[in-house]
């Protein structure tokens, strides 16, 4: 009775432990999101600057974390920050993407061939709180991933066309030396 008793304990406090490693690595599992554009600030004072703009941060559980890089101003650059205010839930989503393409063959003639594919694709949006320099102020960031083919993809030669992914940040920005409006903008973020 007391081996049945030992075995039964041994074997409910694995089944745990290993319960719990499986959750803390499902939660640990995180990527990373790097985005590349152009921003410019204009000034209330007058004037506006623009320059290339580099961001980088982390998606964890489906939710965009805080993103930090650079602005590089004409004559200095700029430490940016971008953190979501509220949760920014990064949603996937497939897409039906229909397709054709002719074949020819100088024996058999023309062929007409058609089909549907399935594309699948990340997007979100939410308002964020902005730190350029000594600016700060909050905004909207938008973004979309390129639509890739997970499912039954055209073959060669095939013309088809799924959305092309972006990313948009708009906001207003001051500090006790001058206020504006920043906006910048992009291809599609990278997540690996």
């Amino acid at each position: 009775m007391r081996k049945l008793i030992l075995a039964a304990t041994l074997g409910l406090s694995f089944v745990f432990s290993l319960g719990q490693s499986t959750a803390l690595a499902a939660s640990a599992a995180s990527q990373t999101i790097d985005f590349n554009g152009y921003a410019n600030f204009n000034s209330i004072l007058g004037g506006g600057i623009s320059g290339p703009v580099v961001l980088s941060g982390s998606i964890s559980d489906g939710q965009l974390g805080n993103l930090r890089g650079s602005a590089n101003f004409p004559l200095r650059d700029e430490k940016l920050s971008v953190a979501p205010s509220t949760s920014i839930a990064l949603i996937t989503e497939r897409l039906s993407v229909g397709w054709y393409r002719y074949t020819c063959d100088p024996f058999l003639g023309c062929i007409y061939e058609n089909g549907i594919s399935t594309f699948e694709r990340t997007y979100g949006s939410g308002p964020v709180d902005i730190r350029i320099g000594s600016l700060r102020g909050n905004g909207t960031l938008s973004l979309g991933t390129n639509a890739s083919c997970v499912a039954a993809c055209p073959p060669a030669n095939a013309y088809w066309y799924a959305p092309n992914g972006f990313w948009q940040l708009q906001g207003a920005a001051l500090s006790s030396q001058d206020a504006g409006t920043l906006g910048a903008n992009g291809p599609a973020p990278t997540i690996h």
